[in-house]
């Protein structure tokens, strides 16, 4: 993993950290609002009963001292989940200071005998009847009209009455609980963001100069294993011309070519993972794919295998030639390698707005179980057996998909009725 691969790792570790913190965050914030939104209209139930079994008197502080924690009781979890449960009351929050709430009581003939009003001087009693008609029309249930909460009842002597508590003040703590809650969660994530930006810069430092070091060895080992494969090709052919050839040297010079072919891949894995993008220009796209796919047609038909090309003219790209050469060429010769025995390699290219598409297939019936996930995964061969005799390394997917990343692009394979398709799709 090279270190642009890196930092895009981390930019993704980012997002989803802050996206799940985001969201635990909103979830926390919501139950917090839900649970003083279940116990203020707890309270405002509470409050609204108090009212009616009292005919719609409103007693002295003093009197509901009964329905108030006791003396020197501190606020805690105990308390918290004892007004959750209704075990405590908080009517007197509601009953005293500004808040404002009036009742209607009826005669048997339904006619309005008294109006009792609490911090609203100015509250008329044809406003007042309006409203009672409301709760009238749905007794026995708490309903809302703005910030008044209103119930109908019974009073003691069985006469109707309809009580209506504001509760404004109530409503209005709530939802500054709700704001205050977003500000901080947001302020929170932010600052958040900060932190994790600087200690994941710290955290992947190491990882990036061990892909730095990862890199080196590969160019070293690489050109270090070049002379003694030099040495041990050059003892093999000059046995060979002192006593002849045999299946000894034979099988000694097919290895150092094999070992020499492995170098060369590694080479170029090192050089299609560099950071520093090479030098682009706008190319014809058509001009190099038909040249490459050309370069290709004596492989195949040496093999027994046809080459097809679907190329339209006209098609330009901004792009390194040599990184689509080498592209082209490493899908090539891997259709090549892997096509059925008389089988067909067909080449596509297309281009749609800035979205250059290009596409090998080649003939392939044993595909059909195969898990093509892992095609491009570095030295993976689906049957090793079977692809040995092939010479490839498992790299040259891995190799195709390092060049796709460069563009911004994305690269797949899929099968469908005995046929194998790899599909680039490169952008400007």
């Amino acid at each position: 993993m090279n270190e642009k691969a890196i930092r895009q790792l981390r930019t993704k570790f980012i997002l989803l950290s802050m996206l799940g913190l985001s969201l635990t965050m909103l979830v926390i914030g919501s139950l917090i609002f839900l649970t003083n939104m279940s116990l203020t209209h707890r309270q405002i139930n509470k409050a609204l009963d108090y009212l009616i079994e009292h005919d719609g008197d409103f007693p002295e502080e003093s009197d509901m001292s009964e329905l108030a924690p006791e003396p020197g009781h501190r606020y805690n979890f105990i308390r918290f989940f004892g007004e959750f449960a209704n075990q405590y009351s908080q009517i007197q929050s509601l009953l005293y200071g500004s808040t404002r709430c009036f009742a209607l009581l009826y005669d048997e003939e339904g006619n309005v005998t008294e109006l009792k009003t609490h911090n609203m001087p100015d509250f008329g009693a044809e406003e007042a009847s309006s409203f009672a008609a409301l709760a009238l029309a749905h007794p026995g249930r708490t309903r809302s009209s703005g910030n008044y909460y209103y119930r109908a009842g019974k009073t003691s002597e069985g006469l109707s009455i309809v009580v209506f508590l504001d509760a404004a003040a109530q409503i209005d703590n709530l939802f500054r609980l709700m704001y205050s809650a977003l500000s901080l969660i947001t302020l929170g994530i932010l600052i958040t963001l900060i932190f994790v930006r600087i200690l994941s810069e710290r955290a992947i430092r190491p990882e990036i100069e061990n892909a730095e070091l990862q890199k080196r060895f590969i160019t070293n080992a690489s050109h270090e294993l070049k002379t003694p494969l030099a040495v041990i090709k050059a003892n093999a052919e000059m046995q060979e011309l002192l006593s002849g050839e045999n299946e000894w040297t034979q099988s000694t010079l097919r290895q150092v070519d094999r070992l020499n072919g492995l170098v060369q891949n590694l080479v170029m894995i090192t050089r299609a993972q560099e950071k520093e993008e090479a030098f682009r220009e706008d190319l014809d796209a058509t001009k190099i794919l038909s040249e490459t796919t050309e370069t290709f047609r004596p492989v195949a038909e040496s093999e027994g295998k046809h080459l097809e090309s679907s190329i339209p003219e006209g098609l330009s790209f901004h792009a390194t030639d040599s990184e689509l050469r080498q592209l082209a060429s490493l899908l090539l010769d891997n259709a090549i390698k892997y096509c059925d025995e008389n089988g067909t390699i067909s080449v596509t290219a297309s281009r749609k707005g800035k979205v250059l598409t290009f596409s090998v297939s080649n003939h392939y019936a044993d595909g059909k179980n195969v898990d093509y996930n892992r095609f491009f995964e570095r030295f993976y061969r689906e049957d090793s057996s079977h692809n040995v005799d092939q010479g490839g390394y498992g790299i040259g997917l891995s190799i195709a998909r390092s060049l796709v990343e460069r563009y911004d692009g994305s690269i797949r394979a899929e099968w469908k009725e005995g046929i194998i398709r790899f599909v680039c799709m490169l952008k400007e």
